[in-house]
């Protein structure tokens, strides 16, 4: 996936999505192979016993590199760093130095995020047994798993189908409504995969913004990145200056951007979610007034205050929104040519790629090849419609 403003602990973070799609690729894949064979209900017990193993090994990897991602925010604290595809060896003799210099308060932040993603991941993990649990065994509750059940034995009753011709159907759906590993306060489900990478880069940026904000104790006054193709959401906080603390008088505190907990609590960080929003982008860095001349200073106080600039102002221009929604737009069509790699390499085998660089590269050109595979792709879902 094309990725820009790269972090430093980008590595770490991708191999964890990784992790997560490929745990619940291969619990939808036991789904439907237990399905195929048509096999009986005590055979689910020992389907479960393979989902739990994958999910274990999901949480065992996720352990590895959790701490990796996190800690490396408190070594790299450099903001250039996130324009950077690796870190060379100057970088990486910096990490080990401000390594050794870590406080006992950042040495508490690492491990008290580490504790708090992996606390999600095991949760999901839990969440997601459950929902196959009873994909395999049954319940009265209308879940999705029961209800696609359910409308797939009605279809295959109807139109005299056999239990293998309908394992297209089933897994197809199956894929669609994901692994429920969350299901949040307004009854949307979240997958196995969408929910562990969404509290991954979440985790991550709050790794970033306090490896940030601890780094010097005394400084108080502090911005948040623009960006060039920003969303309504970041727009109305980005750019402005604010105060850590939150009693400077001169400058909004930086709960006012990152939300307050309890909207009823005071200005401080331990009230606020560390984040702009889930999977947001921008980037926090220190202010100083030192060496701006007194009309620079008063325009940025202009411009941070709240007062004189809402907050429910958007200050995008056209041409800005217009470059957001582009680049929206290719990073839902690379997620929909991704899913089509996914969905032919789970139907059709070895006959796709196996990497998505080189499915793509056939895909754009239209080549023979890739319309060999739109063929055999629509030959082996030919009865599920």
């Amino acid at each position: 996936m094309p990725t820009l403003n790269r972090a430093p602990n980008e590595r770490e973070l991708e191999k964890l999505i990784s992790i997560f799609l490929k745990a619940e690729t291969a619990i939808i894949n036991e789904i439907g192979r237990l399905r195929s064979q048509g096999l009986a209900d005590y055979h689910a017990v020992a389907a479960l016993e393979r989902v739990q193993a994958i999910l274990r090994k999901m949480e065992s990897d996720s352990w590895e590199y959790v701490p990796l991602m996190i800690e490396k925010m408190f070594y790299v604290r450099v903001p250039e760093a996130r324009r950077m595809e690796g870190m060379t060896a100057a970088q990486n003799l910096m990490a080990y130095r401000n390594a050794a210099a870590l406080t006992g308060e950042q040495h508490a932040v690492i491990d008290q995020l580490v504790s708090s993603l992996m606390g999600e991941i095991t949760d999901a993990t839990i969440t997601a047994y459950a929902t196959v649990q009873s994909a395999l065994i049954g319940r009265v509750e209308p879940d999705a798993y029961r209800r696609i059940g359910l409308e797939q034995v009605a279809l295959q009753q109807a139109t005299g189908r056999g239990t293998y011709k309908m394992l297209p159907g089933f897994v197809e759906q199956l894929r669609r409504e994901g692994v429920t590993a969350f299901v949040d306060k307004a009854g949307r489900n979240w997958s196995l995969h969408t929910y562990c990478s969404m509290v991954s880069r979440t985790a991550s940026r709050q790794a970033e913004v306090l490896a940030v904000l601890t780094a010097d104790p005394e400084q108080d006054l502090y911005r948040i990145s623009s960006h060039g193709t920003t969303c309504a959401i970041c727009a109305p906080f980005e750019g402005r200056v604010y105060s850590k603390s939150g009693t400077n008088p001169d400058y909004p505190p930086l709960a006012a951007a990152f939300g307050k907990q309890d909207p009823a609590g005071p200005d401080t960080l331990a009230n606020t979610w560390l984040n702009l929003h889930p999977n947001c982008l921008h980037s926090l860095y220190s202010y100083s007034e030192v060496g701006r001349s007194e009309e620079e200073i008063q325009k940025i106080k202009d411009f941070s205050n709240p007062k004189k600039n809402p907050f429910t102002r958007d200050p995008r221009t056209e041409k800005q929104i217009n470059a957001y929604r582009k680049k929206e737009a290719a990073r839902r069509r690379w997620l929909q040519n991704y899913r089509q790699w996914e969905d032919y390499r789970m139907t059709l085998g070895d006959k796709v790629p196996k990497t998505y660089q080189t499915f793509e590269k056939h895909k754009k050109a239209d080549d023979e090849k890739y319309k060999n595979w739109q063929r055999l792709y629509r030959e082996a879902n030919k009865d599920e419609v």
